[in-house]
Order: structure tokens, then sequence, then C-alpha cells
């Protein structure tokens, strides 16, 4: 937090600063901005919670765990050209609640997720709404972050709305994947233990869910499918503690733009800037025509001198 204090301190002295934290003082810029990171931390964390899923407990290997997403990326094809015709007829604001909540709601379908869930009945639904949600955010927010800009300063919120979305995504990657790797390390060493397994054994299991399964893998005959099962039901219970945190913080971004959009239809920009950029030239003042009509008669006079 000092870093950060003192690199906003530095950008507010320079003339050119490398990050322009002024914008932020614009409620529309800050708000969009904030939602945008945010559909990038459930983004992020969900691609790295359910690959893993894939992977531990449905046996998928890596190139089918990635083909699996693949829905996706085109259900947010799909939704994204829905959300801006949307945006443009309702304005960002319930567009862009309704996408959190979507986020949110998608994130709550994988609480009842277990070790035999399947794809088809449970996770592309899950997906669906998670992917459909980032599409009525995305888009909007993007829109109003570059339309609560003036022109001069559109270069600076295009890098900022980039910004965001890498911040978001590697708070998404490290929050939820924290929370999973807690929950998973301190209740599978437990679990094993109490089927038999040696402690050492427990310890190795509980760096990662792949070495859990590895561990399993190489587990005696008898205890091997107890230890399989074992890993990946407290790895879905790890799961669904993150997921928890995920829609706390998709369901809190819902409510901050209920709140902080209000207002905000298809531009953001100030009255007077909005005027100063579609407002024609003033209409010319006599003395104006005088001078183009003086500068017209001489124009003609001296063509007329040459021939």
């Amino acid at each position: 937090m000092l870093v950060l204090g003192l690199f906003v301190r530095r950008q507010l002295a320079v003339d050119y600063p490398i990050l322009d934290v002024r914008l932020f003082s614009n409620r529309y810029f800050a708000t969009a901005a904030g939602m945008i990171s945010v559909a990038f931390f459930a983004l992020f964390g969900f691609i790295f919670l359910i690959t893993q899923y894939f992977q531990a407990v449905k046996g998928y290997g890596p190139l089918e765990a990635g083909l699996w997403t693949l829905p996706f990326a085109l259900v947010m094809a799909v939704f994204s050209p829905v959300a801006m015709a949307l945006s443009h007829r309702f304005g960002p604001r319930p567009v862009a609640i309704t996408g959190a909540l979507l986020m949110s709601a998608g994130f709550a379908v994988v609480e009842v997720a277990t070790p035999s869930s399947g794809y088809w009945s449970l996770i592309i639904w899950s997906m669906s709404l998670m992917a459909t949600g980032l599409a009525f955010i995305s888009g909007p927010c993007t829109q109003l972050v570059m339309d609560a800009l003036s022109p001069e300063q559109a270069g600076a919120g295009a890098a900022v709305n980039d910004t965001t979305r890498e911040v978001g995504g590697t708070l998404g990657v490290a929050v939820l994947g924290s929370i999973l790797t807690s929950v998973y390390a301190s209740g599978v060493i437990d679990r094993l233990t109490a089927l038999g397994v040696p402690r050492d054994v427990a310890q190795t299991a509980s760096e990662s869910v792949m070495a859990g399964v590895q561990t399993a893998a190489r587990a005696p005959g008898p205890i091997a499918e107890a230890t399989r099962d074992a890993v990946q039901q407290v790895f879905t219970d790890g799961l669904r503690g993150a997921v928890w945190a995920a829609i706390t913080v998709t369901a809190l971004a819902a409510v901050a733009a209920a709140f902080l959009l209000r207002g905000a239809r298809h531009s953001a920009v100030d009255d007077d800037d909005a005027r100063a950029v579609v407002d024609p030239a003033p209409p010319a003042t006599v003395d104006d025509e005088d001078t183009v009509r003086g500068g017209l008669l001489r124009e003609v006079d001296d063509h007329t001198v040459q021939r």
C-alpha cells in the first residue's frame, strides 16, 4: 500500500504521468473500470479453477480441458453484440447490473457441483451464465469508460482500461486460487491420514491437487480408489469455498453499479465537453463577412490585371 501511495503521489506531481490517476475522479469512468476489473477477476479465477477441476476430478488431459472451455468464448461472442444493442437502447447501467448478477448466478451454480457432476448437466450452464455476464459487462462498460473522457484523454483511458483488466484477472487467480489451496491443503491431510496414508505422503498430496492425484495413482490397490475419492472431494470443497468469494464480489459489483452508474446513458461526457465537441463553429459576424468579401474582390482585381 505504501508503494502504491508513493506511485499515486508521483503521478499526480508530474506533467506527463504514466497513469493519469486523475481520471478516476470521474465517477462513471471509475465505476466502469471497476466493473471491468470485477468481470475479469471472475473470468480468470473461474478458468483457473475449472481447468483444474477438469483435470483432477474429471480426468481430462490439458488439451481436452482447454477444449471444454471453448463454449465460454462462443457464448460471449454471441451475446457481446446483444449487450451493446441493449446498452444503446436502455443505457449501460441496467446491462452492467444484469451482467454482474448473471456472473454471480453462474458461480452459484458451481456451489452444487460434486465430483460426479456432468459437463452437460451442470458445468455448461455455469459457463454460459458467466460468459453472458462477462459480455454484458465488458462491452457497455468499455464504451462507458471511453465516453466518460474527452478526446484528448482517449489514449490514457484505453491504457487504464487494459490495465484494469490485467489487475482484475491477476487478483482473480490470486484470491480464488489462495482460497482453494487453503481449503484443499488443510482438508486433504486429515482425510488421507484417516484412511491410513502416512503423514509424509499426505503432506506431499497437500502441495497441490495434481500432486494428490499422483499420490492416489501410486497408492496400493486397496486404498488407491479411496485416496483418489478423498482428493477429489476435498478439492471440490475448496472449489465451492473459492466460488463463494466470487459470488460475493460479483454481487457487490451489481449493487455498486446500481448506485454509482445512475444517470449514465449513452455518453457520460460532461455537458460542456459534449457541446464543445458537437456544436458547430459560431456563425460569421458582419466583420468576418466584409473581410471575406474584400478578399474575393482583390482576387478578382489581381486576375484582371494579369490578363
